[in-house]
């Protein structure tokens, strides 16, 4: 039968106590036995977690150049010989004469129309509105937006006059016009949008540092008496500016 251990005195606790702090004791029980003379192992770290990179952005995508627009010719004419003779380089010259103005040109007044008609009644239509209110064109310029006359009685597209629109403006310059009778919406129209309305037909408008006047054109009065009637009262009003 074993004995109880016999309590220490204190010289023999010191005495324990300091061998064990000699051979690293820190605890004086652990949760499982361990070597005390071994060094203590390093705890275990967790793993770094794994961050992943940011994807590099995508290069910016390269914005197409847009070639500048090509400059009109026109635009380097001196003067209006030089207008005509580029006109005549026009593919359609080679089977129509281009009609860029007809008439007095230097008297300042125009009848402006949207294209020479192929219909020759039009013409004569208006040759006899200016007789009718004694004029002629020894006094008054017909001048054309278009140089060249478009197949039908439809209005013509509108690439068309962005087409010509740089010789009209050269026109301008080198022979600016003091009244204009425009003749047709799309005659009009060079004054704006709402020079074209059918309410804009007789009252007078600015272009070009001139006065224009909307009225009728030949091609849709088709012997409409009322329609005519209104052209020659606009024709009168016209008439009456010039003197």
């Amino acid at each position: 039968m074993s004995q109880p251990a016999q309590p220490l005195s204190p010289e023999q606790a010191r005495t324990a106590l300091a061998f064990l702090v000699a051979a690293g004791a820190d605890v004086p029980v652990d949760a499982a036995p361990r070597r005390w003379l071994e060094a203590v192992p390093e705890p275990a770290r967790a793993p770094e977690p794994i961050v992943a990179a940011a994807p590099e952005p995508a290069p910016p995508k390269a914005q197409p150049v847009k070639a500048p627009p090509e400059r009109h010719p026109a635009l380097d004419c001196p003067d209006v010989p030089a207008l005509l003779a580029l006109l005549a380089r026009f593919p359609q010259a080679r089977t129509t004469p281009p009609l860029l103005f007809h008439g007095a040109l230097d008297s300042r007044v125009w009848v402006l129309i949207d294209r020479p008609d192929e219909d020759p009644a039009h013409r004569d239509t208006i040759d006899r509105m200016l007789a009718a209110v004694e004029l002629d064109w020894a006094r008054v310029a017909l001048v054309s937006r278009l140089p060249f006359p478009q197949p039908g009685d439809a209005e013509p597209p509108p690439n068309q006059f962005s087409r010509f629109g740089p010789v009209l403006d050269r026109l301008v310059v080198f022979a600016p016009p003091r009244l204009v009778l425009a003749l047709g919406q799309s005659a009009a129209e060079v004054a704006g949008r709402e020079a074209r309305l059918a309410s804009s037909r007789g009252r007078w408008f600015d272009w070009a540092g001139a006065q224009m006047l909307p009225t009728l054109h030949p091609r849709t009065m088709r012997g409409d008496k009322e329609l005519k009637k209104q052209a020659f009262d606009h024709l009168k009003l016209f008439r009456a500016a010039i003197t």
